[in-house]
């Protein structure tokens, strides 16, 4: 984690009435949180704003989130940033190429927010 006061997320999500779902939760936990509508943009913003932890949408256009995640481990900054996908399509094939592209965790949608927001206070506070 980067030396901030306040961890920094990255919402990358198509959906905006998720992203923004997503952000407010986080906002309300006291994190800072920038968002990316699609997987080329969440490159972007991941190496422009070098966040504490990504959640990143296994499918979105441009390019998918096992691609996504795949560029991001590639760059040395990233290569150790914490990456939670997320899907609605969560079968095991898909959470198998989730985690062999660099995904630290994988959830399913609709979230269960009290574990999800447990497995990212305990990764952020590590």
């Amino acid at each position: 984690m980067t030396k901030r006061d306040t961890p920094l997320i990255l919402i990358v999500e198509d959906y905006a009435d998720t992203r923004y779902l997503l952000s407010a939760l986080l906002r309300s936990k006291g994190y800072m949180v920038v968002e990316a509508g699609d997987g080329k943009e969440g490159v972007r913003q991941a190496n422009r704003v070098n966040p504490d932890l990504i959640l990143m949408d296994l499918a979105l256009p441009e390019l998918d989130g096992v691609e996504a995640t795949r560029q991001l481990r590639q760059r040395h900054m990233h290569s150790q940033t914490p990456i939670f996908a997320v899907s609605a399509f969560a079968t095991s094939d898909v959470k198998r190429d989730a985690m062999e592209a660099g995904c630290t965790e994988v959830f399913a949608k609709p979230l269960d927010i009290e574990p999800f927001l447990g497995r990212v206070r305990a990764t952020l506070n590590a």
